[in-house]
């Protein structure tokens, strides 16, 4: 028995050997392909990041477990490495679709890359030059960075990846905080989105074109599910406890003077010709007076200070300007509602009697969906740019 033993052990060990050298190759030889990937997709021809590098590159890491390490390494030394701006836009660009274009698990796995250090985005030389493309490097920079912080959950809805819970809240706390939470960070990131607008788009290049594109369309699902959840928060703003509401008057705040800068930032898109025909959002603009009345609703001292004495003149006038303005936005918008609700649209459902017959192409487009707080917010379609006859198309990518 003994010498049979011995036998089999020497046999497994000349198969490790023999499998060994295979299986190194075999690794070796996916990394390869992946860095040859890299390096096509970052070249430095102005054109857009090439989708089938891209789609190979998802391929290659998810049958390599431990390859994103790899890949993510490429990433920060492709971006370390290089002077060029065109390299640099490609590799953000890059970064940028294996970000939307990976599943769940890629999605993660690129995320814990982020936070350890592996990956980076690192772009402090184009501070240095002032020009239009580096000043939307930089800015671009930062939304994925911010971005990176965000995931598409099962139902393909874009959302911040969630903070810690704590144990000692009700489950109807928890998510009023959640939501708000989500309120914020959308604010941060649309933020984020208004500084990549170019300064001069009609002299963009192609990558460049590409790139916005791609933010631009990501900033439509964000500000969808910001306004859905500003929605639900004035809605049941009474029933929010005290804490919550001063989180929910931040949003506010901040909403009040962002919403007017997102519309015109939109403007300024529709007016250039390579976004124009896009289709954008309508930014509900919130005003002075309709927070001012949400705001009185609050317990003295729970939120601000009051004004001292010397500025009540001044806050006095400013008031009054506020509700100027806010009564020639609500005659803009069509707002007339006397109890300054910031969305004063009712919607009301009708049953039909009527028995409508769908086509089946029709009944396979079709969608429904139900909303609530917990599911309230920002989606991403994944968009990709794709060339077809010299013009630039959206596709929704599937997840």
């Amino acid at each position: 028995m003994k010498v049979k033993s011995k036998l089999l052990a020497a046999l497994s060990s000349l198969v490790d050997h023999a499998i060994a050298p295979r299986a190194a190759m075999a690794d070796r030889s996916i990394l390869t392909d992946i860095e040859a990937a890299v390096a096509r997709c970052t070249d430095k021809h102005d054109v857009p990041v090439n989708e089938e590098c891209v789609h190979e590159i998802l391929f290659r890491v998810s049958n390599a477990p431990g390859s994103i390490t790899f890949l993510s390494r490429r990433i920060s030394s492709r971006l370390d490495a290089t002077r060029d701006s065109t390299v640099a836009l490609k590799t953000l660009v890059l970064l940028h679709r294996l970000l939307r274009g990976g599943d769940r698990y890629f999605e993660q796995d690129l995320q814990n890359m982020w936070s350890c250090g592996e990956l980076r985005v690192d772009l402090s030389w184009c501070s240095a030059d002032k020009g239009h493309l580096h000043s939307f490097l930089l800015s671009y920079s930062l939304f994925l960075e911010e971005r990176l912080g965000w995931i598409i959950n099962q139902a393909g809805l874009l959302e911040p990846i969630r903070p810690p819970q704590s144990a000692f809240r009700s489950h109807k706390e928890e998510a009023a905080e959640w939501l708000l939470y989500r309120l914020s960070k959308s604010q941060i990131l649309l933020d984020r989105i208004m500084d990549c607008l170019p300064s001069n788009p009609s002299f963009s290049s192609q990558v460049m074109q590409s790139a916005f594109n791609i933010i631009l369309r990501e900033s439509f699902r964000v500000y969808d599910g910001f306004s859905d959840g500003m929605e639900i928060v004035v809605s049941s703003y009474p029933e929010l406890d005290k804490s919550t509401k001063s989180l929910a008057l931040d949003v506010l705040n901040k909403a009040l003077t962002q919403t007017p800068s997102l519309h015109d930032f939109y403007e300024n898109c529709k007016r250039s010709f390579c976004w124009k025909s896009l289709d954008y959002p309508h930014v509900r603009i919130i005003t002075a007076a309709q927070v001012s009345s949400i705001e009185q609703k609050l317990p003295a001292g729970s939120h601000c200070p009051p004004s001292t004495s010397s500025g009540d003149k001044e806050a006095t006038e400013t008031s009054k300007q506020h509700q100027q303005d806010a009564a020639v936005k609500e005659a803009e918008f069509g707002l007339h509602d006397a109890r300054n609700i910031l969305f004063s649209q009712k919607f009301e459902t009708t049953i039909s009697t009527v028995w409508v017959e769908f086509d089946e192409e029709d009944s396979q487009n079709s969608s429904f969906s139900l909303g609530g707080v917990d599911d309230c917010l920002t989606g991403a379609s994944d968009d990709v740019l794709t060339e077809v006859d010299g013009s630039w198309q959206g596709r929704e990518a599937t997840r």
